[in-house]
């Protein structure tokens, strides 16, 4: 892994590089409040062998500077500075692979770069949140995740691990350093999330602005969504969200990853890699 950073005018941009160059390119796009290292690097130590990975911090989380403004976090400006830095390291057309937050991003990217991307893959993302989760109201999301942003502060790094290992079914020393990367020390003392909260609402509010659902006809590239089964209360939102996926995008391809959670590929990384290199392979 090789870790680099720009420096732009909006500030710095990090990114982190797996595999060889000479292999198909595939830029990562991590979820919301994550970063790349925490989304991406058990997954990518799996892939790296047959692809060339560009594993992005998004603005305002990881080692990535914040926008300034808050339209800047809309997906379709979000996608604009996407292509500006991809631009910069990957010569020619790629794969992109987005989990969460980061599969909605890619959706879009794909609405207004179609020409830059080979396939698409979502992990657990651009299909349920919010639209086809009825409880899921403009103020029911924004309290919720203000709620949260204001809760996330931790006394000491075992606190954030005591949090994190209720993520996932398969907790260890790299999910602990990786869930520890996604938080600063302050003067007090206790630690809070890189990503602020002004950033962290703003694409809340990107979310229902420029919803998944209108970008899926511009979709004409292959698809794969890989979804977690847990928590059951979603299956009807998954359901519907999996049927709008293929009422509207020719190529898609659609694995549940049995007995995860959110966070597919930490609770099987084998599962979701094996999946991944099969239908990239043969997308190639």
């Amino acid at each position: 892994m090789k870790n680099h950073q720009l420096t732009t005018e909006d500030g710095l941009v990090n990114y982190y590089e797996y595999g060889d160059a000479k292999n198909p390119s595939v830029v990562c796009l991590h979820g919301l409040a994550g970063n790349g290292l925490y989304s991406f690097e058990e997954l990518v130590f799996l892939l790296e062998g047959k692809f060339h990975l560009i594993v992005l911090d998004s603005p305002g989380h990881g080692k990535t500077s914040p926008f300034s403004e808050e339209d800047n976090y809309l997906f379709s400006n979000l996608a604009t500075w996407i292509h500006q830095m991809i631009e910069k390291i990957v010569s020619g057309p790629f794969y992109i692979m987005g989990h969460s937050w980061g599969g909605d991003a890619a959706l879009h990217f794909t609405r207004f770069y179609p020409e830059k991307v080979l396939g698409l893959v979502l992990l657990d993302g651009g299909f349920t949140f919010p639209q086809n989760q009825p409880e899921m109201t403009f103020e029911y999301a924004y309290t919720g995740w203000n709620d949260y942003m204001e809760q996330s502060v931790f006394a000491d790094e075992e606190e954030i691990s005591h949090e994190y290992q209720t993520y996932t079914n398969r907790w260890d020393s790299r999910k602990e350093n990786y869930a520890a990367s996604l938080f600063k020390k302050r003067q007090d003392g206790t630690f809070e999330l890189v990503a602020s909260k002004f950033t962290v609402l703003a694409i809340i509010k990107a979310f229902f602005k420029e919803p998944f659902l209108e970008v899926y006809p511009f979709i004409k590239v292959p698809t794969l969504l890989l979804y977690a089964e847990l928590p059951k209360s979603l299956d009807a939102a998954r359901a519907k969200g999996v049927g709008q996926l293929r009422s509207h995008i020719e190529d898609v391809s659609v694995n549940a990853i049995g007995g995860s959670s959110h966070m597919v590929q930490w609770d099987e990384p084998e599962q979701t890699a094996a999946i991944i290199i099969k239908w990239l392979n043969e997308k190639r």
